[in-house]
């Protein structure tokens, strides 16, 4: 019945669609929290009719989401690949039920209050005040998100090292001073390539300027994997613990966000973690119509499943979430990008779309003309602030007022018919009927944000649902690494590039 909808829908006039009286009221969805905190959602331009929410709601009811839901927050083994739970969202809670979630959070608060207020000595004394966080994907992308957001006056200096090409490295070590300089290595595992190559460089780094005793002062790290912290020379009191159920796209809520809480400080971090937490009350709580994880990740599976739509544009209209879409291609490409669900058996139809995006006024500049005009159609979400809290509260209002006439001609377009006396007119009509999400926060502060971050968690946790595949393991990344890692298996490129 749904896919017969579908077919009808694809028929639809966007532009008519959002023509319909009350199309607004119908179509939006606002969720209200403590302190005047809210997030509403607007999918009016979206390619839905009255019957078509109604419809998406039965199919996430004959694919278990309920359940499944239930199983996620219980603790129970949701990653059948692995064999494991997924504990993101006790790292979050108030009171874990995980011990070493509980301990490890304690232990990150007090080294940040410790380190802020100057009493963490190095190897010649002087206290550390320069954070240089070294990880990739998970344990690099979320520090960095946060550090961009709501980094302020108060914050501590902080520099990200993720690239395996050394420049990322040099720049970071060019503008610091090693007895002042902290070192953060972050890999679940401990084994990941990428940060143990630019980590023994640091290493060095340290001992040629202030000798071999001083790593044990100056390099602090987290992982899931004790014994190799210790093997590599980790001081015990420097070293953090997330569990193995906490998945490296998801562990932000984790000690892996040791950093932020460094340049940030614990009354930031703890306000994130309350805005994540509240949207898991939200998520579990909410009827499955009025969640709005649930209709969001409804609406991605109705775009990239049922209309085939092969693109997803994610674009935020704020400067400070400008590592946000890096942030979401991980968690959605790399928990969605799969082609058998969670028995192994091949996925129906295409899967789920990529991820594409850029700060919006960008993207107006560039991958907004495909967007407009090519001849694939794309979905779109758009993300905004309402109060943008600036010194500069106009240009903020003629941002947003750009991000609508973006989502409106995506969704009107602008038929040849209406400047046929322009000689150019088929070169600048728009085709029109692509649907978009147009979300917007009250704010940008720590709460705002990391309700936003479990909204696309749990938005995700449905999608896959619906898509029957697991979004806790990735081993689409796992062989190319054993590749790189094993000289017999290299092409003849290689050979020439060691010469």
């Amino acid at each position: 019945m749904l896919a017969k909808h579908a077919a009808e829908a694809r028929e639809w006039r966007l532009d008519e669609l959002l023509d319909a009286p009350g199309r607004f009221g119908d179509f939006s969805l606002r969720c209200d929290a403590p302190r005047g905190a809210a997030l509403l959602l607007d999918f009016s331009r979206q390619r839905l009719s009255g019957e078509t929410p109604g419809l998406l709601k039965a199919l996430a009811e004959a694919r278990g989401l309920d359940a499944a839901r239930a199983a996620l927050f219980a603790g129970e083994v949701v990653n059948p690949s692995e064999n494991r739970a997924a504990l993101h969202p006790d790292a979050r809670a108030a009171n874990p039920v995980n011990a070493l979630l509980t301990e490890q959070r304690e232990r990150v608060g007090a080294f940040a209050r410790r380190f802020r207020a100057g009493e963490v000595p190095g190897a010649g004394s002087r206290p550390l005040t320069r954070v240089v966080n070294i990880g990739i994907g998970g344990s690099d992308l979320g520090v960095r998100l946060l550090c961009s957001a709501l980094g302020d006056a108060n914050s501590r200096p902080v520099d990200f090292v993720a690239e395996m090409d050394g420049v990322e490295l040099e720049r970071a070590l060019s503008r610091s001073d090693p007895a002042e300089t902290l070192f953060v290595l972050c890999s679940k595992s401990f084994s990941t390539a990428e940060t143990l190559a630019n980590a023994y460089s640091a290493r060095h780094w340290l001992t040629a300027a202030l000798g071999e005793d001083a790593p044990a002062r100056h390099i602090a790290a987290v992982s899931a994997n004790a014994e190799a912290m210790a093997a590599w020379g980790i001081a015990p009191d420097m070293a953090f613990l997330m569990p193995d159920a906490v998945g490296g796209r998801y562990s932000i809520w984790s000690a892996a966000g040791l950093s932020a809480w460094l340049s940030l400080g614990s009354a930031c971090m703890n306000e994130f973690l309350d805005g994540g937490r509240w949207m898991d009350r939200h998520f579990l709580e909410a009827p499955l119509e009025a969640g709005m994880p649930v209709l969001l990740g409804l609406l991605a599976f109705w775009n990239q499943s049922l209309l085939e739509h092969s693109t997803q544009l994610l674009l935020p209209y704020d400067t400070r979430l400008k590592w946000l879409p890096a942030y979401l291609q991980q968690l959605e490409m790399e928990s969605l990008g799969k082609s058998v669900d969670a028995h192994g058996l091949p996925l129906k139809g295409k899967g789920v779309a990529a991820l594409l995006g850029v700060t919006g006024s960008s993207a107006q500049h560039s991958i907004m003309q495909w967007a407009q005009q090519g001849a694939r159609a794309s979905s779109a979400d758009f993300i905004a602030v309402r109060d943008g809290g600036g010194a500069y509260p106009r240009m903020h209002s003629e941002a947003l007022r750009q991000m609508l006439a973006q989502a409106e001609a995506l969704a009107r377009g602008l038929p040849q018919s209406a400047i046929a006396s322009d000689p150019l007119a088929s070169h600048k009509a728009l085709p029109g009927g692509r649907p978009s999400n147009l979300l917007l926060l009250e704010r940008l502060d720590p709460w705002h944000l990391g309700a936003l971050i479990a909204l696309y968690e749990h938005k995700v946790f449905v999608q896959a649902t619906l898509l029957g595949v697991n979004p806790f393991d990735q081993w689409g990344v796992e062989h190319a690494k054993r590749l790189a890692a094993d000289p017999l298996s290299q092409p003849p490129l290689a050979k020439l590039l060691d010469d």
